[in-house]
């Protein structure tokens, strides 16, 4: 017979709800999420940032901004600080700059550094520049914008973006600033003292070289020059024809002259116009208290700079040929008012009287045409800071020779070996070039 046979009962094993694969695969989804989203964010941060480094680029400096502030940031700081020294005082030439700059640095002191008025740098030479870290007083460093925060950006783009460089384009709408001048390299002179003396006189010889009389009596000095001023040497006292010109004011070719003196008490300081039209007269300049630092004539009249004793404060006063002295007005730094100070020195051409302040290395000139009662703008004619590969010993040409129409800004040096920077302006100051 069949022997009978039990099988045991089937059990099913329960299913998980959710399967391991599926954990797996939502975990990487998600994992993938969170490594890509914050990339992908700063990928489009990035092309934002990149555009507006650009813009700020062209805000500052003009075309070139934009790649030298991403490729050459010192040239990018040479020329902004160009852009700032020829400013206005009164001028604030970055200011259409400072929304792009606190985009940028997310500071709100950097933008208001760029909303400050040229007046406010240290750089630029005025007040600030003796009240360097006050309130309200700026340097170029506080202008800090650099590409590091879009290089951060780019590094964390990636994937998404492999460098900015070539995002650093300029909006169409951007603001483009005119790109700053250059200013002219000097020429190299050497001869020319560097004291300050009353009188300085040039005459012309009949072989064409020039005799420079500076000074008078014991402290005159004779200085010839064979290359039209640019490289002088000591002459004989006795040099001919020197007698004749020197210890006076007078410019080439003109029968008119001046000279100081005292009053009976030698309180006052006096001046003196000779010439073949009479007898010489003498009127009154000024207290002998103000030391006379500087001198400059033509065939009209006779300008003086006088400033109290160590004082940088200036005076200017004019002196009509045969005339009475009066005071003549200084021109001031536009919008703020100040005038210049000492250092400083005059020429006079044609009727044109030019002024040269030296400020901190900077060089600034006016002019007037009418004896005081307007002035050009100042203009700058020289920053050392734009040349910093100059081969003169002094650097800074802060003196001017009048020299025929041509006018000189020198060095001048305490020893006859050393050389100094020259520029030479032949429209009465307006432009200068090198010689």
């Amino acid at each position: 017979m069949p022997v009978a046979t039990a099988e045991a009962p089937r059990h099913e094993t329960a299913r998980p709800p959710v399967r391991i694969r599926t954990l797996l695969a939502l975990g990487l989804v998600f994992g993938g999420g969170w490594w890509t989203y914050p990339r992908a964010v700063a990928a489009w941060q990035l092309h934002t940032a990149a555009t507006t480094l650009a813009d700020y680029g062209l805000c500052m400096v003009g075309p070139t901004g934009a790649s030298l502030l991403r490729d050459n940031p010192p040239e990018f700081r040479r020329l902004v600080r160009r852009r700032l020294v020829a400013a206005g005082a009164d001028e604030r030439p970055f200011e259409r700059c400072a929304k792009a700059a606190r985009e940028l640095t997310g500071s709100v002191e950097v933008a208001r550094a760029h909303r400050a008025t040229a007046w406010s740098f240290v750089e630029y030479g005025g007040a600030a520049a003796e009240h360097r870290g006050a309130l309200g007083v700026f340097e170029l460093d506080d202008l800090h914008v650099t590409t590091r925060p879009v290089a951060e950006l780019a590094k964390h783009a990636w994937p998404f973006a492999h460098g900015y460089t070539k995002l650093v384009k300029p909006s169409l709408s951007a603001y483009e600033a005119v790109h700053p001048v250059e200013l002219p390299r000097p020429g190299v002179g050497r001869g020319l003292p560097a004291w300050r003396a009353r009188y300085r006189t040039v005459r012309r010889t009949r072989d064409g070289k020039l005799l420079l009389a500076v000074g008078r009596a014991a402290n005159l000095g004779v200085y010839r020059s064979r290359d039209g001023g640019i490289d002088w040497t000591p002459a004989p006292v006795r040099s001919g024809g020197v007698a004749e010109f020197a210890g006076r004011c007078s410019a080439q070719g003109s029968e008119h002259s001046f000279s100081f003196g005292l009053d009976e008490d030698g309180g006052r300081t006096t001046v003196t116009s000779f010439g073949p039209d009479g007898a010489p007269e003498t009127v009154d300049l000024a207290p002998s208290s103000q030391s006379v630092f500087a001198a400059a004539c033509d065939d009209k009249a006779l300008v003086v700079a006088t400033s109290p004793h160590r004082s940088p404060d200036v005076t200017l006063l004019f002196c009509p040929y045969r005339d009475a002295c009066h005071l003549m007005a200084l021109p001031r730094f536009r919008g703020v008012g100040a005038l210049p100070r000492y250092p400083l020195d005059i020429a006079r051409v044609g009727g044109t009287t030019i002024l040269a302040v030296t400020m901190l290395g900077i060089v600034r000139v006016a002019s007037t045409r009418d004896d005081g009662k307007s002035w050009t703008p100042f203009t700058v004619a020289y920053d050392e800071g734009a040349h910093p590969g100059l081969r003169a010993r002094v650097k800074v040409p802060g003196r001017l020779l009048a020299i025929g129409k041509r006018v000189l800004l020198y060095g001048g040096s305490p020893q006859s070996s050393w050389t100094y920077s020259v520029l030479v302006s032949d429209d009465d100051g307006a432009a200068w070039r090198r010689p």
